[in-house]
């Protein structure tokens, strides 16, 4: 039987481990959330007073007329604006409440995925695209919600990890920049835009993970930070900056150097964050909240026209390797049991060369040319879509699939000429094939 293939994106190897901890380590120590620490921000901005839009600070924190004032410490101007900064957040956006929902979505499918028996460090290609992975051929050929449902899908526990403690870090701190439904968009749309750009760039890859959202929180802290910087306190403002450039600028260097990471998914959610964030953005004053409604409709226009254009550019055009090769694998299971079975009884001498070739030519010639004519129609015009190494696939198979065709049509000529040297022509076809079958089985080399 030929094993199915399609390129996988696991990113369970020792390797992968060591160098994914690393960026961590760096991260964490020189761009993460500790940065922010030092100038006494963090990420999560707490709201005051229960959250309330005009709820009242501490009588601590009162003035001599009861005018709210922030708490800081006495005669520092740093600690006043970062105090005055996280008040004004927490009254724009009392409730971050969209971040961690979505960590407890992923944890959740992950959880029940691993409940359900895939393997916790490197699960199987045809288990992810069970839970919903994104793939070009399926995706694109109609299971649009592969887009979705692939953002919260995880490549085993070290993938999940990290990238909920990346989104963690910053996502509670750009969902009350842009507000909750801002927020939303900015993560569904950046997920979605990085899918498309992963089946542009690599059709043949099963991709799944949260990171093309995750660059696009990012992206939009990004655009936030270079067109509103008059409305952030400098500290928080450089702070913020680093952080975000870090991040980006180490995962691409990693990325880039890492076959098994999806740039693609990246590199487009970055962008679909930025463009976003771009639109979301306003000086943070009173009035965010008031013009929040039309830019949020904004940002679900721009991003319902990119998803469409995505529809238009990529919909129906990869041929989807595994759903042919199953097909064709039931008909040569069924091809292969009769014609061993045959072969045998002709060892025995239980079968004579009239009912032998016209098994040969009914059931095993007949079926197989009608699959491999199918095969070939169904792939034909979309192997220019297939990635280097599906097309290689592709070939071998293709070439498997004549050299057998070969064997019997000179098996069933040797049969009815009683032709030695046909024969020996097409044992060495099916010898010819086998050799390919291993080469395949041993990962296409």
């Amino acid at each position: 039987m030929i094993p199915m293939f399609v390129e996988d994106k696991s990113l369970g190897s020792v390797r992968g481990f060591g160098l994914l901890m690393g960026v961590a380590f760096m991260l964490y120590f020189f761009g993460g959330p500790r940065l922010l620490e030092k100038i006494g921000l963090g990420f999560l901005v707490q709201p005051v007073g229960g959250g309330a839009k005009n709820a009242a600070l501490p009588s601590s924190a009162q003035g001599e007329a009861g005018v709210a004032e922030p708490v800081v410490a006495p005669n520092s101007d740093i600690n006043e604006g970062i105090a005055a900064f996280q008040q004004q957040l927490a009254i724009l956006t009392p409730r971050a409440f969209l971040t961690p929902a979505i960590v407890a979505i992923n944890l959740i499918v992950f959880t029940i995925m691993i409940a359900a028996g895939v393997h916790i460090m490197s699960p199987k290609i045809v288990d992810l695209l069970a839970w919903g992975a994104n793939y070009a051929p399926k995706t694109t050929g109609g299971e649009w919600w592969r887009l979705v449902t692939s953002n919260y899908l995880h490549i085993g526990v070290i993938h999940i990890a990290f990238n909920m403690w990346v989104f963690w870090s910053v996502g509670q701190f750009v969902e009350r920049l842009v507000g909750n439904l801002g927020f939303f968009f900015v993560y569904l749309f950046s997920g979605v835009v990085g899918g498309f750009a992963t089946v542009l760039w690599n059709p043949g890859a099963v991709s799944a993970g949260a990171s093309g959202a995750v660059f696009g929180v990012y992206g939009c802290l990004l655009a936030f930070l270079a067109s509103d910087r008059g409305s952030i306190p400098r500290p928080i403002l450089k702070a913020l900056g680093n952080n975000a450039v870090f991040f980006v600028v180490v995962n691409v260097i990693y990325g880039m150097g890492q076959e098994n990471v999806d740039m693609a998914a990246h590199l487009g959610g970055l962008a679909a964050g930025f463009v976003s964030g771009l639109i979301l953005r306003r000086p943070l004053d009173s009035s965010v909240s008031k013009n929040r409604g039309p830019r949020n409709l904004l940002v679900g226009i721009a991003g319902v026209l990119a998803i469409s254009a995505g529809v238009a550019l990529t919909g129906n055009r990869y041929a989807d390797i595994q759903e042919e090769l199953r097909r064709f694998g039931e008909t040569e299971e069924t091809v292969m049991g009769s014609f061993n079975e045959t072969i045998q009884k002709v060892q025995t001498g239980s079968m004579s060369d009239d009912a032998f070739a016209s098994i040969l030519s009914e059931e095993i010639i007949a079926p197989w040319e009608a699959a491999l004519s199918e095969f070939e129609s169904e792939t034909a015009e979309k192997l220019q879509k297939l990635s280097e190494r599906n097309s290689e696939l592709h070939g071998k198979l293709v070439k498997y699939m004549h050299l057998r065709l070969e064997a019997f049509q000179l098996m069933l000529e040797a049969v009815e000429g009683n032709d030695q040297q046909k024969a020996e022509r097409a044992n060495e076809k099916l010898a010819e094939s086998q050799v390919i079958v291993e080469s395949l089985q041993n990962g296409g080399n």
